[in-house]
């Protein structure tokens, strides 16, 4: 009998954990892939998951598709019931050797307007494209804070949210993909406690074909 319960319990707890969808009602997701010249991609591999901070929702691949040889797609999906978020990845589902970048954008409802959500241009990087910079800081002063870094340059985003949160200003990004072959100009803030002042200073650093790391001395 015990073992009967137990079992009932553990079917209502798997199906109560299902994500709900409204029928009726749908969600389109439209974009167009592009590369960094501008020129439409077709054929690459769009597909939206959607999930919850509950770690007691599961997941679900609600849709997927391929852009059209300009470029566009129109993913179109039952609205789920409750908040939850919105994975889009593209071109995440090729091969390794896929000379493109995958990009993941993740949305809410809020980005919504009418259950439509339009990504206009989305850009790929080939791989061959990109390299890294490393910003090394090196504090030489305990009176002394860096703040506000920041880089002025063409850079590639593999993750993109809508709708960031506030982040920790202490909390500085200093990993950075970018293109070969440019000029990236670095500003930030510091900040002198033992005088209550503060200098903005902007540096500029050569990208070529190579990772760079970079050491900010302050």
């Amino acid at each position: 009998m015990k073992q009967i319960i137990l079992l009932i319990c553990l079917l209502f707890l798997v199906t109560s954990c299902e994500i709900q969808y409204d029928g009726e009602t749908k969600i389109v997701v439209t974009g167009k892939i592009i590369d960094e010249n501008g020129n439409p991609i077709s054929n690459k591999n769009i597909d939206i998951t959607i999930y919850s901070d509950d770690p007691y929702t599961p997941s679900d691949l609600i849709s997927f598709g391929k852009s059209d040889q300009n470029g566009n797609f129109t993913l179109i999906f039952p609205t789920p019931q409750g908040e939850y978020n919105f994975s889009i990845s593209v071109n995440n589902m090729q091969k390794e050797t896929n000379e493109f970048h995958a990009i993941e954008i993740i949305a809410d409802k809020n980005n919504f307007e009418n259950y439509k959500l339009e990504l206009k241009n989305i850009t790929l990087y080939k791989k061959e494209s990109i390299t890294t910079l490393r910003l090394l800081l090196n504090k030489t002063s305990t009176n002394k804070q860096l703040t506000s870094l920041q880089i002025d340059g063409k850079q590639f985003n593999d993750l993109i949210v809508l709708n960031p949160i506030d982040n920790n200003p202490n909390n500085l990004q200093t990993y950075y993909n970018v293109l070969k072959n440019q000029t990236i100009i670095v500003k930030y803030t510091i900040i002198d406690y033992s005088n209550n002042g503060s200098t903005v200073q902007s540096i500029s650093i050569p990208i070529a074909n190579d990772e760079v790391n970079y050491t900010i001395t302050y």
